[in-house]
């Protein structure tokens, strides 16, 4: 948790400076941008359990996760394209008393595990993507399916299984520190709220949020 305020304080402190600089940025000098440029956002994703999903079912983090993202900019502030992402849940309980299907009872160590591969369309937006800012706000969103693969073991014996794909949906913000003076290129701090309904198994929707550190640079 300590982390995740760290990081939290960062983004809020890349925010305001971003803030801070649109108040001048109207006075900023433009650099040279053409349309049709297309770009690659890869992050790494810490991923936070959030409401029932954490509460009952899953309440590690998950430090196993990235994102990709595949971006036409046919404006130099906006940029649309696909996004396909993977973030790995694990969860071991303390050891308990299980009933089973027959009846019996058994003492056994149960853990859970999830992995999420969302593949989604989505678009970002960037206002001040023509000025030479330091620092570069930044929105997102995006909406597909999420293909999640669950398991459930009592020991080393699996009780439960299955992969279902699941509608998503996604919102994100964060900050761009460009390289460079074409700023074409840089460095991307963010976080984006996931959300997926899902009713398996007693998980009553997944709801998670993924505070990503990554790098955007152009492809072609």
């Amino acid at each position: 948790m300590n982390r995740f305020k760290s990081i939290l304080v960062l983004l809020f402190g890349l925010t305001v400076a971003a803030v801070s600089q649109a108040q001048t940025i109207e006075h900023a000098p433009t650099y040279s941008t053409s349309k049709g440029e297309v770009k690659v956002n890869l992050f790494y994703n810490y991923g936070l359990p959030l409401g029932t999903f954490k509460s009952d079912f899953m309440k590690n983090s998950s430090p196993r996760g990235f994102t990709a993202d595949v971006l036409y900019w046919f404006k130099p502030q906006w940029g649309v394209g696909g996004s396909f992402g993977y973030q790995d849940y694990y969860q071991k309980n303390a050891r308990d008393i299980y009933k089973l299907s027959d009846g019996s009872d058994i003492s056994a160590v149960v853990s859970h595990s999830m992995q999420m591969l969302p593949i989604v369309a989505k678009a970002m937006y960037m206002p001040y993507a023509e000025k030479q800012a330091i620092v570069q706000p930044y929105v997102s969103a995006g909406a597909g399916i999420n293909i999640v693969n669950f398991s459930e073991y009592l020991g080393e014996f699996s009780s439960a299984s299955s992969a279902n794909a699941k509608f998503t949906a996604q919102a994100g913000a964060g900050v761009k520190i460009p390289f460079g003076k074409t700023q074409r290129s840089g460095f991307l701090l963010g976080a984006t709220y996931n959300y997926t309904p899902y009713n398996e198994y007693d998980i009553k929707g997944i709801n998670t949020i993924n505070l990503q550190a990554g790098f955007q640079f152009k492809l072609k």
